[in-house]
């Protein structure tokens, strides 16, 4: 029997790497106006075929054929470990994030199709195994895999990824009072390409001082230290080698500043900036500089977030 019930699923944006925590961090984020910045995906029914029609902001920088797009190698990618054929869907995807923006954008639409999936045929997968099929599909797009754009965008928060532990992450404290400016320029950014000019390998001092920052910030989310924690926010694996890729950002880094902006880092791979802010007034005085200074044609965006408390999920009708 054919189910002709539209069905409608959200998954949220997320910044990858929070600067202190290359591959091990990860948040949602969502407008402060409370509307939704992320993808939406919606099952209309099943049908004889697979089809996939979008829409959205961010239409034009898809792939033209919809047998390319995330949404339906995520179906195939489900049905294959699910291990048996499933009946085919008319979906519908609107493409609300940037490709290649580091807003997470692919793994919003891997993020939102698994969840539906699974929301979908009954939920077969439990958290743990949905959560690793998405970080193998995210993989396939950026060139390794790593969770800390699925997980977030999946379960919201700001989350620390736990290698080799079977709990794969764990959400982390966050202060009320912080506001995120998410910038984007307009530009698009390879994942892959911004990964090809990381170091290959950190000396043993490094090392260090990059995991004593990730501790020193984890610890002051938890004591509740605005200031240590906002003083632990440095990039010393991936800016460096992605400085030449966003020059304007030392630059803008000091004016911000100036301002009261507690840090601008690089969102993921980038071209998108994040500005950390500590109270609403700051925020929004940091985004009409972004936008006035980083903004650079008719696809930018400048949207001031709070965190998204709340990951992947159904919506109402």
């Amino acid at each position: 029997m054919l189910n002709n019930t539209i069905k409608r699923y959200f998954a949220p944006a997320s910044t990858g790497n929070m600067s202190v925590g290359f591959d091990l961090l990860g948040a949602a984020f969502a407008p402060v106006d409370g509307s939704l910045l992320g993808d939406v995906l919606e099952i209309h029914g099943e049908a004889p075929e697979l089809t996939l029609t979008m829409s959205g902001r961010y239409l034009h920088q898809l792939p033209s054929s919809s047998a390319e797009n995330l949404v339906i190698k995520a179906f195939y990618a489900f049905e294959q470990a699910l291990g048996k054929t499933l009946p085919r869907l008319t979906l519908h995807l609107q493409k609300n994030l940037p490709v290649g923006s580091g807003l997470g954008s692919s793994a919003c639409s891997i993020v939102v199709a698994f969840y539906a999936f699974n929301d979908y045929f009954g939920q077969p997968f439990n958290q743990a195994a949905l959560l690793n099929l998405m970080a193998v599909a995210e993989g396939g797009v950026s060139g390794s895999v790593h969770f800390d754009n699925v997980a977030p965008s999946y379960l919201g928060g700001l989350q620390l990824m736990l290698p080799h532990s079977p709990k794969i992450c764990r959400s982390l404290p966050w202060f009320e009072a912080w506001q995120v400016v998410l910038c984007y320029p307009g530009t698009v950014l390879s994942t892959k390409a911004a990964r090809e000019v990381l170091p290959k390998q950190l000396a043993l001092a490094h090392s260090i001082t990059f995991a004593g920052a990730l501790s020193r910030f984890v610890s002051a989310l938890y004591s509740q230290d605005e200031q240590d924690a906002a003083a632990a926010l440095h990039d010393w694996v991936a800016e460096p080698a992605r400085l030449p890729l966003i020059p304007e950002l030392t630059a803008m880094r000091t004016a911000l500043s100036a301002m009261g902006v507690l840090h601008l880092g690089i969102s993921g791979a980038g071209p998108t900036l994040f500005a950390v802010c500590n109270n609403a007034m700051i925020a929004e005085q940091a985004a009409h500089y972004l936008q006035t200074h980083y903004a650079k044609n008719q696809d930018a965006l400048t949207v001031v977030c709070r965190l998204a408390n709340a990951g992947a999920r159904a919506l109402e009708n």
